[in-house]
C-alpha cells in the first residue's frame, strides 16, 4: 500500500544504498590516466618546439 504522504520509499524498506562500483581502485586508475595525459601533452609540446627550432 502506498504511503499517505506520497513520498517514494525504498523497495527493501531499508536505507542501505546500492553499490555503484566506485572504489579505491577507481581513484588510482583516474590519477594514473590524468598523469599520462599530462605527460603526453608535455611530450607533444616539447617535440613541436624541437621541430620548430630545427627549421
Amino acid at each position: 500500500m502506498p504511503s499517505a504522504s506520497g513520498a517514494p520509499t525504498p523497495a527493501g524498506g531499508g536505507s542501505v544504498l546500492a553499490e555503484t562500483g566506485a572504489g579505491g581502485g577507481t581513484t588510482v586508475i583516474a590519477g594514473t590516466a590524468a598523469a599520462l595525459v599530462v605527460t603526453g601533452g608535455g611530450l607533444v609540446v616539447a617535440l613541436r618546439r624541437r621541430a620548430a627550432h630545427r627549421s
